[in-house]
């Protein structure tokens, strides 16, 4: 059985997440998975004009062994760090188990998101115990069983592109749809580095999409 699970945590309770720190753009880490028993992941940085700052305070970390710029795109730095034997907690759960980061994002580096696949409930209820038993404090905001096997979920999402996908994903796990509403639609936006307008227009069409092949009768 397949498990997802999204979460944030606070970046000054990791180690990447303090060394990452000293940027108030958007920063997103590919996937990734242990290699040869360590981790070497990758992630993209917005371009902006604390590039010099941010590579500074990440180099001077004790937990950074290393960080080359590898140069990227128009829009974003694509970078790749290695980490010294300083690490936490949390890298170790991850190291130690059964798990892929799917996505892990964050904006002006203080809160982190993330989107696991565990193989398995017993490998997602091992990492989180691992992360507890290493005092770091991770908010679990949505959880799927078997997401591949879905097929009402995936004709629901049929038309759905990635990007309103993310919206539509972004919104639920931050309360948009909430009664209070914990995020507004601007608050959103910023997660991802676009205007409200924009971030409005994504959400809409995503709901609109889902809300046609959930109620429009299926075709003999």
């Amino acid at each position: 059985m397949t498990v997802i699970a999204s979460f944030s945590v606070e970046a000054a309770e990791i180690t990447f997440g303090q060394a990452l720190a000293a940027t108030e753009t958007r920063l997103e880490l590919t996937q990734f998975v242990p290699v040869d028993g360590e981790f070497i992941p990758y992630f993209w940085k917005k371009r902006d004009g604390d590039t010099e700052q941010f590579e500074q305070h990440a180099r001077e970390h004790p937990a950074v062994a290393s960080l080359n710029n590898l140069d990227g795109r128009v829009d974003a730095a694509l970078y790749r760090i290695e980490w010294s034997d300083e690490v936490d907690g949390f890298l170790d759960a991850l190291h130690d188990h059964d798990v892929l980061v799917e996505e892990a994002t964050t904006n002006h580096g203080e809160e982190w998101y993330f989107r696991l696949r565990a193989f398995g409930q017993s490998e997602l209820s091992a990492f989180q115990t691992a992360c507890f038993d290493a005092g770091i404090d991770i908010s679990v905001q949505r959880m799927v069983h078997n997401p591949d096997t879905d097929t009402g979920n995936s004709r629901a999402l049929v038309g759905v592109t990635d990007k309103q996908r993310e919206a539509l994903d972004l919104a639920l796990e931050h309360g948009y749809f909430a009664t209070p509403r914990e995020h507004s639609a601007t608050e959103l936006a910023e997660m991802v580095d676009i205007s409200r307008p924009a971030f409005s227009r994504r959400l809409r069409r995503a709901q609109q999409s889902v809300f046609s092949n959930l109620l429009r009768a299926p075709e003999a």
